[in-house]
């Protein structure tokens, strides 16, 4: 009993202390097993990475480049070289990828605090930090190397260095230039930001526009030039966006032929008809749908995602204790004095654009830049009920407690079992058998059922990136070839090791070879050396040798 009354009153007096060592807790607690394997992702931006630190190139053998090929979508490099010094000292291994992530989400929580403050009031701050910390958007997302997480702080950090540069009656160049260097890395952090952050500078040059004189700007300006020049010549490449041509809206041939259909039958002519079916008008409506179907309850209170990458299924992304909060807090924001007092709506606002462009819906990992605004707002409505006194606090305290004990169950208990399938689970369980193993055989041939088999097996087994670089060389055909993956490929090999689907009754005759195969591909009572069990029970993998 007295160690719990000591605990209170340690969280008292120690507020955002206990906060970030609550959300630290929840970031890092199992963070190698949780979620259960790396994915293609991680597995990629690690291999990259470490391929750079012993070899100064990528794995498609480019030295130090701005953009990274990757799987053919062109990531962007921050997150990539941020891995570096971490898989130095700790290793090619999951901590050493995702540690960075959960680290800059526990500095997000802090410049949640931080903003919600400056903005509002330090009680604000605090409640808004608590909130974040026990997130099911932000926890799901800060734990995997997702370098969407990373671009929010970067986006957060330079709002704050922003709004302490005006501290004083002639703006800080110090605190501005570093603002212009943190906005200008989170743009070469993650897609989305391309878009965000400079809609966000223009709100706020527009709000600060009678503070600032162009000789003030000069600098920032040039900053945030020399971040920007590098997209605008891969853009001249198409480099820039090659992801957009993978996952933009008119990448849906189904709607899009669709959309087209009606204008050879629309009764405004052929002038009018092209006027109102075409590209843009197409990307308009379509966007403008997509736009709102992020702002429905279906997305934030339902079921908010079916990539349970992103989040659990069956549920949104926010708790209804802490939507409802939110929905009294926007009627609140305007009894404060600051200008930015309306930014959080502005923010969610301009924050769903990049995924509404996309022709996925419900896209919890690239609507990520609209928080911690949904908090700070959240956080506005409880502290005004803590002023006033509410007499329903204790009830709305008791639900939202609830709601976060269930989420964290199902997330730590639940989630690890449930979809580890989702994770790409057992390719670190095949990479181990295949290097104890390989000497045995003449050759090895692996489904790419799953996508992208050979990085997860150069992950896991360290192999040379040097030689891993002059074996991929040869398979930039694929680009040539018009497939936007490797593999697309019906197959492909590096060395020894073949890639493609397993086709047990011819590749039954092989000798001296071994197939690993998913759990379908081979005939019943097939024997297998090893077979890999995803924890529900479902077979993931089976190795079977040719006789």
């Amino acid at each position: 009993m007295e160690i719990i009354t000591k605990i209170g009153s340690f969280i008292k007096t120690h507020a955002l202390v206990s906060v970030i060592i609550l959300a630290t807790g929840l970031r890092i607690f199992n963070l190698s097993i949780n979620p259960p394997e790396l994915n293609w992702d991680e597995i990629s931006m690690g291999y990259t990475s470490y391929s750079l630190l012993e070899t100064g190139r990528d794995e498609w053998g480019e030295p130090w480049p701005t953009l990274f090929r990757s799987y053919g979508e062109w990531k962007s490099p921050v997150y990539i070289y941020l891995l570096i010094p971490f898989i130095k000292i700790i290793g090619l291994n999951a901590w050493g990828v995702r540690l960075p992530a959960a680290l800059f989400g526990v500095l997000t929580v802090y410049l949640t605090y931080a903003l919600g403050t400056r903005i509002y009031s330090r009680r604000v701050g605090l409640y808004a930090a608590l909130l974040l910390a026990v997130s099911p958007w932000h926890l799901m997302l800060s734990r995997p190397a997702f370098e969407a997480g990373v671009a929010l702080t970067l986006i957060l950090a330079g709002l704050l260095f922003f709004l302490r540069s005006l501290d004083s009656k002639i703006p800080n160049l110090r605190s501005l230039l570093l603002s212009s260097v943190f906005f200008g890395l989170s743009i070469h952090t993650y897609h989305s930001a391309k878009i965000v952050v400079p809609l966000l500078l223009f709100y706020l040059a527009w709000v600060y526009r009678k503070v600032f004189t162009l000789k003030t700007l000069i600098y920032p300006v040039l900053i945030l030039s020399f971040f920007a020049y590098p997209i605008a010549r891969d853009v001249v490449t198409g480099k820039t966006q090659a992801r957009y041509n993978q996952v933009g809206i008119t990448t849906d041939a189904e709607l899009t032929e669709r959309f087209f259909r009606y204008r050879n039958t629309a009764p405004f002519g052929d002038l009018g008809n092209k006027l109102v079916f075409n590209k843009y008008t197409f990307i308009l409506s379509k966007g403008f749908s997509n736009w709102t179907s992020y702002l429905s309850p279906h997305f934030l209170l339902g079921s908010s995602s079916i990539r349970a990458q992103h989040s659990i299924p069956f549920r949104g992304v926010l708790y209804f204790v802490e939507f409802a909060l939110f929905v009294y807090g926007l009627f609140l924001l305007k009894k404060s004095t600051h200008p930015l007092r309306y930014l959080p709506i502005y923010i969610i606002l301009v924050g769903f654009i990049p995924p509404a462009l996309t022709k996925d819906i419900y896209h919890v990992l690239r609507s990520i830049l609209t928080l911690p605004w949904w908090q700070i707002v959240a956080a506005v409505a409880l502290v005004d009920l803590i002023s006033k006194k509410y007499k329903y606090l204790k009830p709305i305290y008791f639900l939202l407690t609830v709601e976060v004990i269930i989420f964290l169950h199902s997330y730590f208990v639940w989630y690890p079992r449930a979809f580890a399938r989702d994770w790409q689970y057992g390719h670190k369980e095949i990479a181990s058998w295949i290097k104890e193993n390989e000497s045995k055989y003449k050759h090895i041939y692996m489904t790419k059922a799953y996508g992208e088999p050979q990085l997860f097996l150069a992950f896991y087994n360290k192999w040379d990136p040097t030689w891993y670089q002059s074996e991929n060389k040869k398979l930039i055909e694929y680009e040539s070839r018009g497939y936007p993956w490797l593999d697309q490929l019906p197959e492909y090999s590096l060395g020894k090791y073949t890639f493609r689907d397993i086709n047990w009754p011819v590749d039954n005759g092989k000798n001296e070879m071994v197939f690993i195969g998913k759990g379908d591909d081979f005939w019943e009572g097939t024997p297998h050396p090893l077979s890999i069990y995803f924890p529900d029970g479902t077979p993931a993998f089976h190795v079977s040798e040719g006789k």
